[in-house]
C-alpha cells in the first residue's frame, strides 16, 4: 500500500531525508515530474510531498520514520496516560476529606492556577529565547526527567542518530508543544479528581492562611480571579458571606460551631474550583498549545526546505531541461535548392493539438517546456501505436496541428501514410511539421536533415503542410 503524504510531518520529514540520501533523480526526470503536476509548481511544499510519495518505493531498507514514529507514539501515549493519572490522583489527594477538618481551597488554587500560570510564563520565555534559557527551565519540568528515564530503555538507543537529523530549533518547538499537551492532560485529570470527589463525598471547603487577610479582601482577590466567567457563570464566584463563613482557624481541636452548623453551604466552593481549573489550567494552556503548534509547524516547514538536496531538487522542478552536454554546432556547406516547400521560421505559442511522431508523452512535455509552446491536447503517434490507433487519432484532430518529428530519422512510409490521413481530414486547416534535433543540440536540426524533410514534404503537393525551419 502506497504511503500518502498530505502535509509536512515528522514522518514525511524523515522519509524525504532518507529518500533524497539514496535517490535524487535526474534533471530530466524531475522536470518531467514537475510538468506532469504543473498545477503544483506554485506550491513547492505539495510538490515535494507528491515527489516523495511517488518515489519512496526506491528506498530499499526499512523506513527510519517507522522506528521513530512507533517509539515516539508509544512513549507519547504512555506519558499521556501517566500525566492524566497523576493529575487525577493529585486531585484526590488535595480534596481528601476525613470529616475532622475542612479542605483548604488554597492548596487546590495553588496547583490549579498558580503553578500552571508560572509554567506557561516559563514556556513563553522559552519561545522568545534561544535554547540556553529553555535548557535551564527544563530542569524544573517533570516531563524532562520522565523522558530521561525512558532513554535507558534499549529501544531508544537506535533513535539517537535520528534525533541528530532534527535541528535544535525544531527539537525546541517539539518539546514546548508536547509540554503543553501533557500539562493539559494533567489538568484534565485534576478536574476529573475534583468532580469525582464532589460527586462521591460531601466535602466541606474552607480557606486558611497565616497572612493577615480579611474575608472581604480575600473575596475581592477571588472575584478578580473569577473575572473571565463573571458574565456567563456568576454562581461560580464566592460571595462575601461564603468567604466569611468558611474561614478556618487551626487553633483548638474542634471546628468553629458556626462552620459545623452551615456545613452544607461550604460545599458551594466546588463551582469556583471547577472554573479555576477549566479556565486557568486548561483553556489558557490550550491557547498556548495552539501558539506553540503554529511555531512548531512553521519551523518544520523551514527545516523541510533545509534538507540537503532539496534546494537542487526544487531548482530542477522549475528549470527547463537542457542536456548538460556542450553542443558543438558543426558548419555545413549551404545547400541551395529550388523547391516550393512551404516553410515557417517560427512556431505559434499555442496550438489546439500537438502530436509527436515516435515521441513519448514525457519527451513532448520537455520539448514544449523548452520551446515555450502550449497545446490544448497533446498526443503521440507512430512507434508502438498501430495504424488503427493513428487513424482514430487523426479523426479527432481539428484546426492547426503541430507535428513533432525526429529530424535525424528520415520520413518512413508509415509517417507518410499518417500525414496523408491528416491531409484528408477536412476539419484540419494546417499541419506544421517541426523536425527536432537531439536534446544535446538543444533540439536544433542539422541543415542536411531539414533538406531531406523538405524534399519529402514537397512531394505531397499539399497546401496544408508547412515545415518549421527555425534556424
Amino acid at each position: 500500500m502506497q504511503t500518502k503524504y498530505n502535509k509536512f510531518s515528522i514522518k514525511s520529514y524523515l522519509d524525504l531525508s532518507q529518500l533524497i540520501g539514496e535517490y535524487q533523480g535526474s534533471h530530466e526526470e524531475n522536470r518531467v515530474f514537475a510538468l506532469k503536476n504543473e498545477r503544483l509548481l506554485e506550491n513547492p511544499k505539495k510538490l515535494l510531498l507528491l515527489w516523495t510519495e511517488k518515489n519512496i518505493f526506491r528506498v530499499r531498507e526499512r523506513l527510519e520514520s517507522k522506528d521513530f514514529t512507533d517509539y515516539f507514539s508509544s512513549l507519547s501515549n504512555l506519558l499521556a496516560f501517566v500525566f492524566l493519572l497523576i493529575g487525577f490522583f493529585t486531585g484526590l489527594g488535595l480534596l481528601s476529606y476525613s470529616g475532622n477538618s475542612p479542605v483548604n481551597i488554597i492548596y487546590f488554587i495553588f496547583i490549579a492556577m498558580v503553578i500552571p500560570l508560572v509554567s506557561m510564563l516559563f514556556s513563553l520565555f522559552s519561545m522568545l529565547s534561544k535554547g540556553d534559557l529553555l535548557n535551564f527551565f527544563t530542569l524544573f519540568i517533570p516531563l524532562t526527567w520522565i523522558e530521561k528515564i525512558f532513554t535507558f530503555l534499549p529501544s531508544s538507543k537506535k533513535l539517537d542518530t535520528l534525533n541528530e537529523i532534527f535541528s535544535e530549533d525544531l527539537k525546541k518547538w517539539m518539546f514546548i508543544y508536547r509540554l503543553q499537551l501533557f500539562s493539559i492532560l494533567f489538568s484534565i485529570g485534576l478536574l476529573f479528581g475534583l468532580l469525582f470527589m464532589v460527586a462521591t463525598q460531601d466535602i466541606a471547603f474552607s480557606w486558611s492562611t497565616t497572612l493577615k487577610i480579611t474575608p472581604i479582601a480575600f473575596q475581592e482577590i477571588l472575584e478578580l480571579f473569577a473575572k473571565p466567567w463573571t458574565i456567563f457563570y456568576p454562581n461560580a464566584i464566592p460571595s462575601v458571606d461564603l468567604v466569611e463563613l468558611s474561614q478556618y482557624y487551626r487553633l483548638g481541636e474542634h471546628l468553629n460551631p458556626e462552620m459545623v452548623k452551615n456545613a452544607d453551604k461550604l460545599g458551594a466552593w466546588w463551582q469556583f474550583l471547577f472554573m479555576i481549573t477549566v479556565f486557568y489550567a486548561i483553556f489558557l494552556r490550550l491557547l498556548l498549545a495552539f501558539l506553540s503548534l503554529y511555531f512548531y509547524r512553521k519551523q518544520l516547514d523551514k527545516d523541510f526546505f533545509s534538507i540537503k538536496g532539496v534546494d537542487l531538487l526544487l531548482r530542477e522542478f522549475q528549470t527547463p531541461y537542457v542536456s548538460t552536454e556542450a553542443p558543438k554546432v558543426e558548419k555545413h556547406l549551404e545547400i541551395k535548392e529550388e523547391n516550393n516547400t512551404q516553410t515557417k521560421e517560427t512556431t505559434r505559442r499555442a496550438y489546439s493539438h500537438i502530436v509527436g511522431w515516435n515521441f513519448s508523452s514525457d519527451e513532448i512535455r520537455l520539448v514544449n517546456d523548452s520551446k515555450e509552446i502550449q497545446g490544448l491536447e497533446v498526443n503521440t503517434a507512430g512507434g508502438s501505436h498501430s495504424y488503427y490507433d493513428d487513424q482514430k487519432l487523426t479523426e479527432n484532430l481539428r484546426r492547426t496541428i503541430l507535428l513533432y518529428v525526429k529530424s535525424w530519422e528520415p520520413p518512413t512510409m508509415d509517417f507518410i501514410d499518417f500525414l496523408e490521413l491528416l491531409i484528408e481530414n477536412k476539419k484540419i486547416d494546417e499541419i506544421q511539421v517541426y523536425p527536432l534535433g537531439t536534446v544535446g543540440r538543444y533540439y536544433e536540426s542539422d541543415r542536411k536533415e531539414i533538406a531531406v524533410w523538405k524534399r519529402k514534404i514537397e512531394g505531397l503537393k499539399s497546401k496544408k503542410v508547412w515545415v518549421i525551419d527555425a534556424e
